[in-house]
């Protein structure tokens, strides 16, 4: 067998292989709609401070929890539903600490308000 015959079936393969991705995928889905920030919130407490934005009629809140004490205690953010329940963010650790916040209401549900809470850490 000479080279070229096995040169080329390698050569077929490495072409294919550079087609494909140049394919779009079957069922395929379009990228996210981008959110609708509104409006601005900012709460604090003896624990730290949080702020952030309001997004998507309120089913969405974004932003940033801080700790601003070296008490024991971690700052979070509790979202407060229209459903009557609540959504809690991560909370950040440690006197100087912060942590980036999304939290996102349950189906038929919207944000009404925030509030800071804290863990023993």
């Amino acid at each position: 067998m000479s080279l070229r015959r096995l040169a080329v079936p390698g050569a077929a393969v490495a072409a294919l292989a550079l087609a494909v991705p140049l394919f779009p995928a079957v069922g395929a889905h379009a990228a996210p709609a981008a959110d609708s920030c509104t409006q601005n919130w900012s709460i604090s407490s003896a624990e730290g401070y949080a702020n952030g934005k309001w997004c998507n009629d309120n089913t969405k809140v974004v932003g940033t929890v801080h700790d601003t004490k070296a008490d024991g205690r971690c700052p979070f953010v509790r979202g407060n539903l229209s459903s009557g329940g609540y959504v809690d963010s991560d909370w950040a650790g440690g006197k100087g600490k912060s942590r980036a916040i999304t939290l996102h209401a349950p189906s038929g549900a919207h944000f009404t308000s925030v509030t800071m809470r804290y863990i023993g850490c």
